[in-house]
């Protein structure tokens, strides 16, 4: 059954196809309408998904939620209290709190660069885990910048610090002085939660039909999941059709997955 945001999608979606741009032409002059594609109206349609911390599921991260939340509202902290390392495995949603940490006013932390303006919230780095040496030089200067700087750092990596075995001593030492916290993967049944949340906000019920198939036949790591949900909603708006199990099954024949907000 569909909710009432997806009927005023639905509506909104026939009104934009009634009105598909095309070259009118007379004999004195020829107008060029706006330049509009399905997708982006389709787009334009779609719920806002600004990554969120009210949107993190905590699941067993109950006590990391509560420990970054009170880091973020908290004075900037004088180092290592301005470090906050998450580590875990691929698709346990370290990728979507650093999102969430850009949303909240964080910046990508320019590794190349040394003489920066102090970022409005603090600076974020993914998987430091793949730096190459050069990388980590460049991490290295600013962990050391950092215990001059009022500034927040937050990072995520596979491992904890003193289990990472391509991090210079140098750098896992440093890394390894912050707090520290370890997130856990959601268990299936917190995995069809949130996803089933996430679909609701986009007006729409996931039935659990089409949960157990998705289960059954996709990728289990959130990140392609989400994907997926995103993809159902674009196809099911592109093609006026409900999210049936027939509509999964041409999502799942993709050659790739929409990257949605990512939840690595």
């Amino acid at each position: 059954m569909f909710g009432a945001e997806c009927r005023v999608k639905w509506r909104l979606l026939t009104c934009a196809r009634a009105f598909t741009p095309r070259i009118v032409t007379d004999e004195d002059t020829t107008c060029l309408t706006m330049q509009v594609t399905m997708q982006q109206l389709i787009l334009d349609l779609l719920p806002d998904q600004t990554p969120a911390l009210s949107h993190f599921l905590p699941g067993d991260n109950v006590e990391l939620l509560a420990a970054l939340e009170n880091w973020l509202n908290q004075p900037v902290q004088a180092y290592p209290g301005n470090l906050f390392v998450i580590w875990g495995p691929t698709g346990c949603g370290k990728s979507f709190l650093s999102q969430c940490m850009v949303s909240a006013g964080f910046s990508p932390l320019p590794l190349a660069e040394m003489l920066l303006s102090p970022p409005a919230k603090g600076w974020a780095l993914e998987d430091v885990q793949k730096l190459n040496p050069n990388g980590q030089q460049d991490l290295f200067r600013h962990l050391v910048r950092l215990a001059h700087a009022g500034e927040r750092l937050l990072v995520t990596m596979d491992l904890p610090p003193d289990a990472q075995t391509v991090l210079r001593e140098d750098v896992r030492t440093r890394l390894g002085a912050g707090h520290i916290y370890r997130l856990e993967p959601l268990d299936e049944a917190a995995q069809r939660q949130l996803l089933a949340q996430r679909a609701a906000h986009r007006g729409w019920e996931l039935t659990p039909e089409v949960l157990d198939y998705l289960y059954q036949r996709a990728p289990r790591d959130l990140s392609s999941l989400a994907g997926l949900i995103q993809r159902l909603d674009e196809l099911s708006l592109e093609q006026k059709r409900r999210i049936t199990l027939p509509l999964l099954r041409a999502a799942l024949a993709e050659s790739f997955v929409t990257p949605a907000v990512t939840t690595d």
